[in-house]
């Protein structure tokens, strides 16, 4: 893209010359002044270099509707990449001005001092005007850092606020999960202490029942010795009622044989 083309971007939006704040004379002042130069061919070159510093004030322009959103909702990887296209325009613009404004002031240097002091006043003009629009621009430049700055420190405080945000969030889970594991271990301990005392009472229980046939082997083996003694005192009876059933039995036999006798 030339030059040129530049120009009838930034021409499509006179307004964005007017922001600037421009003085009086500037870009078509300068070209009146050109034109009053009396040799053709710096009329030419002043002519060429007024049209370049128009362009580099109409794209100044456009470089400041693109600041204005810089740090904005707007802002984004277009609006970047729209503010660098921006700015090498305008350094390309600015390179070739510089370039023939030196080339200007050195063929002034080699003029007859008559033609010389003609074309001076257009050189002062034109390089007052375009360091003017360069002082707009840096301004810009200047502008536009302050505000990336701006932005990108709101962006790493939101994400610090984000982090902060997050590790109140975890530390939230992590209380909520440590009170579900303390109630957790709590309901654990009281099942424990259940089953503990449940177990307690089945030893005693047990320990009971233990003792109960302890007792109930003593009273059988006590009784035991008094079933054996009866059991004895009857067989002792049962021999002594024989034997004396016996004696009966012979006594009444020989009363028997006397009564027979006699």
């Amino acid at each position: 893209m030339s030059f040129q083309d530049f120009g009838k971007k930034g021409s499509s939006r006179p307004s964005n010359a007017s922001r600037m704040g421009v003085s009086n004379g500037f870009g078509n002042g300068s070209l009146a002044s050109a034109s009053q130069s009396g040799n053709p061919s710096r009329q030419d070159d002043y002519t060429s270099v007024s049209q370049s510093i128009l362009q580099y004030q109409q794209n100044v322009g456009l470089l400041s509707n693109i600041v204005i959103d810089i740090g904005t909702e707007a802002d984004g990887p277009l609006l970047q990449k729209q503010f660098k296209l921006q700015m090498d325009v305008i350094k390309q613009l600015a390179t070739k001005i510089e370039t023939t404004l030196e080339e200007l002031e050195q063929k002034l240097q080699t003029m007859p001092r008559t033609e010389a002091s003609k074309n001076r006043a257009t050189q002062i003009k034109l390089t007052r005007d375009y360091h003017y629009v360069q002082t707009k621009f840096k301004n810009l430049q200047l502008e536009a850092k302050q505000k990336r700055s701006q932005a990108e420190m709101k962006r790493r405080a939101e994400a610090a606020e984000r982090d902060r945000q997050r590790e109140v969030d975890m530390d939230a889970n992590n209380n909520q999960r440590l009170q579900m594991q303390l109630q957790d271990d709590k309901v654990t301990e009281e099942i424990m202490r259940e089953r503990e005392e449940e177990v307690r009472k089945i030893n005693q229980g047990m320990h009971q029942v233990n003792e109960i046939y302890k007792d109930l082997a003593n009273i059988v083996s006590y009784q035991q010795d008094q079933i054996d003694e009866v059991e004895t005192h009857m067989e002792k009876a049962n021999k002594n009622a024989e034997s004396g059933l016996k004696q009966i039995e012979k006594a009444q036999a020989k009363q028997d044989q006397n009564c027979i006798i006699s």
